[in-house]
């Protein structure tokens, strides 16, 4: 089955279908969240959006629902903190008339998303446009990472001053939305490390990391017993055995990066990779097609997406073929 992808706000998308061919699929990559199969919202009133929500979730759920999630958001209020009191008196009309026509549902309603709950979203992108999504947990599976698990798609990463800098975020994120598992003792390398915003995260959870760039990390990570510095190249230098994790956030085109990730996993040299394939201007969908094509042959598993911390750029994570 094909999918075709409709923007519905800044960040969000429709999604109807679920064949998605991973890097091809421009509102997909680019989205923030994915509301499959959404439905307009009859009525513009605070009141008559809560109706119309809890007669299609008595219809979707039924009385034997359990625990589902419930998000109801305005993706800029959400990314910026200021909260919209819109979606918050929906959110308590919606309450009310379920206590009053099906407790069984106020009573399954969470705001946390586990593998196995149904995720009821309701997008509010203006007073008179309002849309609703049901999503099965078997299809935020096949889904993986397009459909977050983080209200209207957003993560917050909270501000820290002791990395060098706030490209931490980014990686922060990507562990979080793409569910990596870099562990104690691993061994990493950074391409392109300088300040090192990454090397201190994966030197936080334990892992020995080697930076490689022409200039020297922030004095602190080049003082840490876990971090080896190499003055070098990021596009040519190679380690002379394989490592855990190539993490990489150079500034390049995304045809030095399919480069790099060509080699490093035509010769085996990681076994996990997270790197930003960043752009200038619109993205070049032709080297994203490459890069698709290149994960396909390589990889175990691969996964993709603008994260909320990203600019104009991509963050690719995947698994080497062993």
């Amino acid at each position: 089955m094909s999918c075709q992808c409709t923007q519905l706000a800044p960040g969000v998308v429709e999604l109807t279908g679920v064949d998605i061919p991973f890097l091809a699929a421009n509102p997909v990559l680019f989205a923030r969240q994915i509301l499959p199969n959404a439905s307009l919202l009859e009525g513009t009133s605070i009141k008559t959006i809560a109706q119309s929500i809890v007669t299609e979730l008595i219809e979707r759920l039924g009385d034997e629902a359990g625990e589902w999630c419930f998000h109801i958001f305005d993706p800029a209020a959400v990314e910026t903190g200021e909260e919209y009191s819109r979606p918050r008196l929906i959110h308590q009309e919606v309450s009310n008339l379920l206590k009053q026509r099906r407790r069984s549902l106020l009573k399954g309603i969470s705001q946390e998303c586990t593998p196995h709950t149904p995720l009821v979203q309701v997008l509010v992108a203006s007073p008179t446009l309002n849309f609703m999504s049901v999503t099965a947990p078997e299809l935020r599976q096949s889904l993986r990472s397009n459909i977050s698990t983080h209200r209207a798609g957003y993560v917050d990463i909270p501000d820290d001053k002791t990395p060098p800098s706030r490209a931490f975020k980014k990686l922060l994120e990507a562990i979080e939305v793409f569910h990596l598992n870099p562990k104690r003792g691993e061994s990493c390398v950074d391409l392109g490390a300088c300040p090192g915003g990454w090397t201190h995260v994966m030197v936080e959870r334990g892992l020995k990391a080697t930076g490689i760039d022409r200039s020297p990390l922030d004095e602190r990570l080049m003082r840490n017993k876990n971090v080896t510095f190499i003055k070098g190249d990021a596009f040519t230098w190679l380690p002379k055995e394989p490592v855990d994790w190539l993490i990489c956030d150079v500034i390049t085109s995304p045809e030095r990066t399919l480069s790099i990730l060509d080699t490093w996993l035509a010769k085996k040299l990681c076994r996990s990779f997270c790197v930003t394939v960043k752009f200038k201007g619109t993205p070049d969908f032709n080297n994203l097609v490459k890069i698709r094509h290149l994960l396909t042959d390589h990889t175990s598993w691969f996964d993709g997406k603008q994260l909320a911390n990203n600019k104009n750029e991509l963050t690719i994570v995947g698994v080497t073929k062993t």
